[in-house]
């Protein structure tokens, strides 16, 4: 360490803060703006990403402040975190990818949400855990027009289908099917909907004759795309700097 950094690191935070921020301002961020950053989206200047090659946001969707997105495995040119158009990725998001974790178009996530794609190993108490690497994980798969509410922890190897809620300080460790509402720790479906009578009703009354009537997610989408084409982002709900609204 210099004797510049020395001097500093034995100053408060508001003096030598805003030194760590500048220098933190590399050509990377610009890069990432504009090679992987869709038209019209948000990304707040406070959200920190790890491996950010590896990440793609879409259009018209935007990443709330404080948020990390930790693309930890950075091997080959593969995306690792892909968020949809449309999407809105509230405050205080968590995302640790081992694989892929994929929020497709019209996600919607509430303030301290946590995608946990990969963990650190444990096989032996003897090594510290901030030293003892990471595991593969598995991909996290968020479907299209899905709103997890506030503080949702979803698990690696979920797969979360399309149009569904999971409600506040859930965990999901299991899949969830296509137009549910779950909740709980661990989380469990407590509704569905069902398209011949346009409601949602008790998940034990859901039957295969009434899923005959769901539409396949790429129809879901294209009927989303058509009547919602002009859904900007949500600049209020993604960051403080705009303010309050009366």
């Amino acid at each position: 360490m210099s004797m510049t950094w020395k001097l500093l690191a034995n100053l408060p935070w508001k003096y030598w803060g805003p030194v760590i921020k500048a220098r933190s301002r590399s050509g990377g961020t610009r890069a990432f703006r504009k090679r992987n950053v869709g038209k019209s989206s948000y990304v707040d200047p406070s959200v920190q990403i790890f491996g950010w090659e590896h990440v793609t946001v879409g259009e018209n969707a935007s990443l709330s402040e404080g948020s990390w997105l930790n693309a930890s495995a950075r091997d080959g040119g593969y995306d690792r975190i892909v968020i949809g158009d449309f999407c809105h990725v509230g405050r205080r998001n968590y995302f640790s990818t081992g694989g892929l974790i994929h929020i497709k178009e019209f996600g919607l996530t509430g303030v301290d949400c946590h995608f946990l794609g990969c963990g650190h190993n444990i096989d032996s108490p003897m090594v510290p855990y901030a030293a003892s690497g990471l595991t593969a994980g598995a991909a996290i798969e968020i479907g299209v027009n899905c709103w997890l509410t506030t503080s949702v922890t979803v698990l690696e190897g979920v797969h979360i289908g399309c149009g569904s809620v999971i409600g506040a300080r859930s965990v999901v460790a299991d899949c969830v099917p296509p137009f549910s509402v779950a909740i709980g720790n661990p989380c469990c479906v407590v509704k569905r909907f069902d398209f011949r009578s346009n409601r949602w009703i008790p998940a034990q009354q859901f039957t295969d004759e009434i899923a005959a009537f769901m539409p396949e997610e790429a129809e879901y989408l294209a009927q989303l795309r058509r009547n919602w084409e002009s859904l900007r982002p949500a600049l209020h709900a993604s960051s403080s700097r705009f303010g309050w609204l009366r």
